[in-house]
């Protein structure tokens, strides 16, 4: 069916921003939440969405709203329109004036560690009208928003050497094993990668990058590794190593601060080396508007230097 014109200058930008924040939240009352609106005018907002476009968007359950199949295939294009609409204004504000705009940048636990106040502190420095909303996500998140369009930056660890989605690399990271101090195997600088076998190891559920490795040495290399338990949270890993006697696997860039504060020591582990890479990448072309590259711009130094940071405390411990 090709439209005239009229029907699309119906489509309103607060429908769109409406039904793409209840697909993502699932619920009427979260969106109408996250979007500073009431409930019953987020409703209407999506309503008339569904008039427009000749069909339903959500099927209403006790749950929540579930996307039906019109739902699903609308999605990706609603983001799109979304995101050029803000690249639009970020260009139309930008003129001689200084960048200006939201910009939802996702890093990886270990950026608590002080590159979020740091990244915070430079860009409210530098570019006063640039707003950030700093999300604390693993690498599988970060690639799957970055794909769907749902992010402006994001930062995530690999462990391909091949940059994925137009990436660039900020930084490889060889890992260690992580334990309390004294404990045996954290005792020397390094730890062969066999001298693991049957240790008790406290490691992230998959999907994780530093899983997939291990998982896939542990089959080449016949080795035995004693999965002891799965923690979906950093910090909360590293206080079983501290407390329980059990050891980590973990990139040192997450660690510094933690070796040189709490009862924790590290050791590289080698024969072989094990290496993270870790990338920064930008949403969808349309999204990528002056003040997310502004943003970019200021991101990537940053993190390389929270990096070198962390290896001067690695070398300093040695």
């Amino acid at each position: 069916m090709k439209l005239d014109g009229k029907e699309a200058d119906e489509l309103k930008i607060e429908d769109l921003a409406a039904f793409v924040a209840t697909a993502e939240s699932g619920s009427l009352s979260q969106a109408a939440m996250l979007r500073g609106c009431s409930q019953s005018m987020l409703s209407r907002r999506v309503l008339e969405l569904e008039r427009l476009v000749g069909g339903r968007l959500f099927n209403r359950t006790g749950r929540g709203a579930v996307l039906t199949e019109l739902g699903h295939n609308l999605l990706p294009n609603a983001r799109a329109l979304l995101g050029g609409a803000k690249a639009f204004l970020e260009e139309a504000m930008a003129g001689s004036q200084q960048p200006a705009g939201t910009v939802e940048v996702a890093l990886p636990h270990w950026a608590a560690g002080g590159s979020a106040s740091t990244l915070i502190n430079r860009v409210t420095e530098l570019f006063p009208k640039i707003r950030l909303v700093l999300h604390e996500s693993y690498s599988k998140d970060v690639i799957d928003r970055l794909a769907a369009g749902r992010l402006d930056i994001g930062v995530f660890n690999s462990k391909q050497s091949a940059p994925p989605l137009g990436a660039q690399l900020l930084f490889t990271s060889e890992l260690v094993l992580v334990g309390r101090r004294g404990a045996p195997l954290v005792s020397g600088n390094t730890i062969p990668l066999a001298a693991l076998r049957q240790a008790p190891i406290v490691i992230p559920p998959a999907p994780n990058p530093i899983e997939a490795l291990l998982r896939d040495l542990a089959t080449g290399l016949a080795l035995d590794l004693r999965i002891d338990h799965q923690v979906n949270s950093g910090g909360m890993m590293l206080d079983v190593v501290r407390r329980s006697g059990r050891y980590s696997i973990s990139m040192m860039v997450g660690l510094a601060e933690r070796l040189v504060n709490e009862e924790l020591a590290a050791a590289r582990i080698v024969d072989p080396v094990l290496t993270m890479y870790t990338y920064c990448a930008t949403g969808p072309k349309h999204r990528l508007g002056i003040a997310t590259r502004a943003v970019e711009r200021v991101l990537v130094p940053v993190l390389r230097e929270h990096q070198a940071h962390a290896m001067r405390l690695m070398d300093a411990q040695a």
